[in-house]
């Protein structure tokens, strides 16, 4: 069995997450109290759960809303969510309305911004970015090409990597969980070198830049809207060059070679950009190790630190995974260590070590 038809031929049923608290209607009758908005909710619904905040949507009328809120008022990553949104441009990026702080217990901080209706394409279907290719491209470059990010993409891929020290992410007692049930000293060797390995590759980039990336694709980053696709997570936009952006796209969604290079010649050709695969593979070299190391990262925090409660989140960590888990074993120490990453990595889904 191939690891990249993990999901083929399987049936899941997950628990839904879409039930709104008493403690979350709280907040959010709060924050909109407080607002500059007047949004009377006919339909509230909760989008998912981040790690940086809580992303609801609200159906006023014939009007759409959303709304994020984050526990910590001083994240740096919401509070760049929200920068990079107010500063936005773009025709396909949400309408900035409101952000600031209100105080339930503690203080929260809070975004509002005014949209269409859309679905994620992650759950729409990955086959409608092919499809439309030449739509995603024309939204994208609108998007890349809109305002002008000043925090350039090198310094939050440094920053990401200060992140991923196991002693810090993990206590005593989650480190000794790791080591009963897996291998702590194999996982921070494999994390050690993938650091390592993205820093010499960081050093080899040039200082290119095109204007605005979205800087790390995830599944709620891209949007099938009426006839659009829509930018929705901007919480690692920064400067930097569209073919970082290329290359984590064709790694999350599992794009194949085809794909990849419409992509390239597409982009290059609507935002004047010289076709240059040697600088295309030197930004794809970073994103791939970046992706294996988020990857190996987010799953022992999903299953150590968040106790395996968010189901939904493990699983679209495990089909991304797998999506990408041929190009994913170009790397050294991937390769060498690739039985007991995907051991690790596809437990919940496949019993014992998934073969090559």
């Amino acid at each position: 069995m191939k690891i990249n038809s993990i999901f083929k031929d399987r049936l899941y049923s997950l628990p839904s997450a879409s039930r709104i608290t008493s403690t979350e209607s709280k907040i959010i009758k709060k924050i909109l109290s407080n607002s500059k908005c007047d949004i009377n909710i006919d339909k509230l619904s909760l989008v998912c759960v981040e790690e940086d905040y809580d992303f609801y949507q609200i159906n006023s009328g014939s009007k759409i809303y959303e709304l994020k809120f984050s526990l910590d008022h001083k994240s740096e990553k919401f509070n760049r969510e929200i920068k990079n949104t107010k500063t936005s441009k773009s025709l396909y990026t949400s309408r900035y309305l409101d952000s600031g702080t209100v105080k339930v217990g503690d203080k929260i901080s809070y975004l509002i911004t005014e949209s269409i209706r859309s679905e994620s394409l992650f759950d729409y279907g990955r086959s409608e970015l092919i499809t439309d290719l030449d739509l995603f491209c024309e939204c994208y470059c609108d998007f890349a090409l809109s305002s002008n990010y000043r925090i350039i993409q090198t310094t939050l891929s440094k920053r990401f990597l200060e992140e991923c020290v196991l002693s810090s992410v993990f206590d005593k007692d989650q480190q000794a969980h790791i080591e009963n049930h897996s291998d702590y000293v194999r996982c921070e060797l494999i994390i050690n070198n993938l650091k390592s390995d993205i820093e010499q590759h960081l050093k080899k980039l040039p200082k290119k830049y095109t204007g605005n990336i979205i800087g790390d694709f995830g599944k709620h980053s891209v949007y099938v809207g009426e006839g659009c696709f829509l930018f929705k997570d901007l919480r690692y936009g920064c400067k930097g060059h569209v073919y970082s952006d290329i290359a984590n796209a064709v790694l999350f969604f599992g794009l194949d070679k085809k794909v990849e290079n419409s992509l390239i010649s597409n982009i290059s050709s609507r935002m004047s950009i010289p076709v240059d695969r040697d600088l295309y593979d030197a930004f794809y070299e970073v994103e791939l190790r970046k992706k294996a190391l988020f990857y190996l990262i987010q799953y022992l925090k999903e299953v150590y630190l968040y106790e395996s409660s968010r189901i939904e989140v493990i699983v679209s960590l495990i089909d991304s995974f797998s999506q990408s888990y041929e190009r994913l074993c170009k790397i050294p120490i991937f390769r060498e260590h690739r039985h007991f990453i995907s051991m690790n990595i596809t437990e919940p889904i496949l019993e014992g070590n998934p073969k090559d």
